[in-house]
């Protein structure tokens, strides 16, 4: 087998179908203290550094100008999307998360209807299966149907669109504009039914098709993260099985994986003032790309693995940090660990039948496929 290449380079494409945020000269450049470049701006990777950036009230979120950076001209289009998906400012991101609060404490987001989900959507399987096609997408669309309060059919039309509503996040969102922009248009009509069909206010109605919006963009990354967990744990025997019986082995599992492989692997933030990182000083409209992979990575003792009981010496940055922390982080959390459970107690650890295919590596990351064996354990008393 030939050697990799460990060669310093300054300039990755981090754009490229096949590139990846756990890529080993990220952490080399990682362990040397370095910057390395990208046509979108430097990319940041030590955990310090990433943390101070996410904290930094300098350092802003600005997705309208993080648009024009990768090709979005169109000042109309680009304020749209800014406006409905993405705040740059932190009062607006607080509004609406405590708009979104109710929703995230409802049924939608309780881990017993998840771990529900998960069994009725495997009550078939026993054997091969694609299991996000099989199963992540099954547990993704009834919790989408219950928090929207509509039946499974109707959210099947609409599916595919909000999957692509995370086409924006993308690093090259131009390349994707149309497909996204149709995506937000099939979303709204459907949301403002509902609207009408809920009595929503005129005045009421930008906030109330804001926060279903933001849930339902929140919906694809919690698929992908589904697929990583099972495709991580596929050949961890201990593991599973001590999941099936043990809710802290199973939560420790899951925030493992979050830390390991965020579905968010960078967050790019945009220069208020002169910044100075490393031996460089950047001016003021410049962006950053903070990459969350390889932040968590330097902040744990042999950081590179996949540790499932590890604890945490430092906390990670996969859901930000600061004003712009994510809205549905514990939500997450606890469904991936109720949906881990009620799998493990169900079957018998997965077993690989294929290679995992995933998605693009920028926006929101994961695996969109993973071949797996479903074995079902034997019932009690046969």
């Amino acid at each position: 087998m030939a050697e990799r290449d460990e060669t310093p380079c300054s300039f990755i494409e981090v754009d490229s179908p096949s590139f990846r945020f756990d890529d080993h000269r990220l952490r080399l450049a990682r362990t040397e203290g370095r910057l390395l470049d990208s046509r979108y701006g430097p990319v940041v990777c030590d955990h310090a550094t990433v943390g101070r950036l996410l904290r930094q009230p300098t350092l802003v979120h600005d997705p309208w100008r993080q648009l024009r950076h990768s090709g979005v001209t169109d000042d109309a289009i680009g304020a749209w999307f800014a406006s409905l998906l993405i705040f740059s400012r932190a009062e607006d991101h607080d509004a609406l998360r405590q708009s979104m609060r109710p929703l995230l404490r409802g049924p939608a987001f309780d881990p017993s209807f998840a771990a529900a989900e998960a069994l009725a959507a495997t009550a078939q399987l026993d054997g091969e299966c694609e299991f996000v096609a099989d199963v992540a997408d099954s547990i993704v669309q009834a919790q989408a149907a219950r928090l929207l309060d509509i039946d499974k059919g109707t959210y099947s039309e609409i599916a595919q669109p909000v999957r692509d509503l995370a086409l924006i996040h993308r690093l090259t969102p131009a390349r994707t504009l149309a497909q996204a922009k149709s995506a937000v248009e099939q979303v709204q009509d459907l949301l403002g039914r509902l609207a009408r069909r809920e009595g929503v206010t005129a005045a009421g109605r930008a906030n109330w098709t804001r926060s279903r919006m933001s849930l339902l963009i929140g919906f694809e990354p919690y698929r992908l993260a589904l697929g990583q967990l099972v495709a991580t744990l596929a050949g961890r025997p201990r593991t599973w099985s001590a999941a099936a019986d043990d809710e802290t082995t199973a939560r420790s599992a899951v925030r493992e994986l979050l830390r390991w492989m965020p579905t968010a692997p960078i967050q790019i933030r945009f220069t208020e003032v002169p910044l100075t990182l490393a031996d460089r000083t950047l001016e003021p409209g410049r962006p950053v790309l903070l990459c969350a992979v390889q932040a968590n990575r330097d902040a744990e003792p042999d950081g590179d693995a996949y540790r499932p009981l590890r604890e945490p010496a430092r906390p990670h940055l996969s859901f930000g940090a600061g004003l712009h922390y994510c809205i549905g982080a514990t939500a997450s959390e606890r469904q991936l660990t109720a949906v881990l459970g009620a799998l493990a107690a169900r079957f018998r650890t997965p077993e690989p039948t294929g290679a995992v295919r995933w998605g693009p590596p920028s926006g929101v990351q994961g695996p969109i496929e993973v071949p797996v064996r479903l074995n079902r354990r034997p019932m009690p008393g046969r």
